[in-house]
């Protein structure tokens, strides 16, 4: 588990288009799902600001600052986009609030692909995919359809050609 601090080289940005399709701007509330560790706590959700100084725990583990599983379902407000570099790669986390007097860690990317936020797939895959699982099926039905002697192979080639041009 990767614990983000923030430090000098740390940059904040304006926006960010995530791997989701939506792009986040300061203010954006984001909706939390549920955690994806084995309690069902967070695993990309981290305590930040000055509540992970205060209760940092040396013999406490790597998990310690992972936010615990009451947070299912809550919003978040998005307060600063913070650009890291991590060994030669940039990561980006959002700093969040929950309501509270501390700040949180969102590591974006990684709490899209668990689904530990609600907006986890990107619309525009999840639709071309069932659009092209669509057309497919038209068409082996069409060529059910030819191979049984309902219409010709002329019949079944115009047909595909409209379908695939849908």
């Amino acid at each position: 588990m990767l614990i983000l601090s923030i430090n000098a080289y740390s940059e904040t940005i304006e926006t960010y288009k995530a791997s989701n399709g939506i792009t986040y701007k300061i203010g954006d509330e984001i909706k939390l799902n549920k955690g994806s560790g084995p309690s069902g706590g967070f695993l990309y959700l981290q305590m930040g600001g000055w509540g992970a100084a205060m209760s940092y725990n040396t013999n406490g583990g790597p998990d310690q600052m992972n936010i615990g599983r009451q947070y299912n379902g809550i919003n978040v407000t998005l307060k600063k986009i913070k650009e890291q570099k991590i060994k030669g790669q940039t990561k980006i986390y959002f700093v969040v609030g929950g309501g509270n007097i501390t700040n949180y860690n969102l590591m974006i990317e990684d709490a899209i692909a668990t689904c530990e936020i609600v907006d986890c797939v990107a619309k525009t895959t999840k639709t071309e995919n069932i659009n092209e699982l669509s057309k497919a099926d038209e068409i082996k039905k069409l060529k059910d359809l030819m191979d049984s002697g309902a219409i010709t192979k002329d019949e079944f080639e115009a047909e595909k050609k409209k379908i695939l041009a849908k």
